[in-house]
């Protein structure tokens, strides 16, 4: 069945081009990070490299947290997007069944997105039946989420990489108001959209050979990006596996392992965060958040939450760090002690 939830399970890697900028950048924040009061509203310090590196941004309406953004080594679009994606059948894919690959099903076509190219890129600006979206994936904390690509006037838009980490999570921009949004959330940081937040798009995360098999049809996005880039090669490869980051978070939060992959998702103001591995497969978990009656069910490795009335319930993938630091307040779905059948 076609779902429009989103899921995803994170493989954190990044590009090998940009390693050497990245420890730079760790080693010597404090000089593109300097701060100028002057911008921005009287509450809120922007940090100095995103004041240059945008100077349309309408630095008079942003969230306080900007001002703890870092500069992560490469400028602003540094990391290129991909702007023109080409697509080939999924049965030509030229790297092993088990990559993982984001899974956009709509009416119309079905798209994979595989992990060896989105390490990368960590943004895919896209459309599937004609609707505009925006696939994203940051390696430094596990998170992908995919958007609609539409902004708080209704207009579509592009995204791009901005250069700039907030704990560790990549800062997105739009190319049209140079709005900076937080990448896991969604969320508008800075700018004239402030404080809108994008509308999920639904996907699963599978493997190659599990599209293959249940979606032979489907395109996969080719290698022909427009950058020379190793498509075969996971320079990150291990980080996930280790306790280590390149840029640390403000704090970690010890009730798990740092890395576990968590799926998120809200229920009016309450943000929900669930251990992805122990939600076991074939079984209908079921919780109240919020006061609203919710069902989690994965089936074949895919995920759909659903609310009263069988509303889907849209939701996206981070490592438990990066979930715990935004969310404070936020609860924990434990698996292992709700009912299920």
């Amino acid at each position: 069945m076609k779902k429009r939830t989103a899921v995803t399970l994170i493989a954190a890697v990044a590009a090998a081009a940009t390693v050497g900028v990245i420890a730079i950048g760790a080693a010597m924040n404090f000089e593109p990070n300097a701060t100028d009061s002057s911008a921005g509203s009287a509450a809120t310090e922007i940090p100095g490299f995103l004041q240059q590196s945008f100077p349309n941004t309408d630095w008079s309406q942003a969230d306080p947290a900007i001002s703890r953004a870092l500069s992560g080594g490469p400028p602003k679009d540094g990391i290129p997007a991909i702007d023109e994606p080409q697509f080939d059948p999924v049965a030509d894919f030229a790297h092993p069944d088990e990559v993982q690959a984001i899974l956009v099903q709509g009416e119309t076509e079905t798209k994979a997105y595989p992990y060896n190219i989105l390490i990368w890129h960590e943004i895919v600006n896209d459309t599937i039946d004609g609707t505009a979206i925006t696939v994203t994936f940051c390696p430094l904390c596990g998170s992908a989420a995919v958007f609609d690509s539409v902004l708080a006037d209704g207009a579509t838009t592009t995204f791009g990489v901005s250069g700039g980490l907030l704990e560790s999570n990549m800062i997105m921009f739009d190319r049209n108001t140079e709005t900076l949004w937080q990448q896991s959330t969604g969320m508008a940081l800075a700018g004239e959209n402030y404080p809108h937040q994008l509308e999920l798009h639904g996907f699963q995360l599978l493997t190659i050979g599990e599209i293959k098999a249940r979606y032979p049809q489907s395109l996969v996005l080719s290698e022909e990006t427009g950058h020379s880039r190793d498509y075969g090669n996971n320079p990150y490869a291990g980080y996930e596996d280790s306790n280590d980051f390149y840029f640390a978070p403000s704090h970690v939060d010890d009730r798990y392992p740092a890395k576990t992959i968590f799926v998120a998702f809200s229920i009016g103001d309450t943000h929900v965060a669930s251990p992805w591995l122990q939600l076991e497969d074939g079984r209908e978990y079921r919780t109240t958040v919020d006061g609203q009656a919710i069902t989690i069910e994965k089936s074949d490795g895919e995920l759909q939450i659903t609310g009263p009335g069988a509303v889907e319930v849209p939701f996206y993938f981070e490592m438990w760090f990066s979930w715990a630091v935004q969310n404070e307040d936020g609860e924990v779905f434990d698996p292992e002690t709700v009912s299920s059948r």
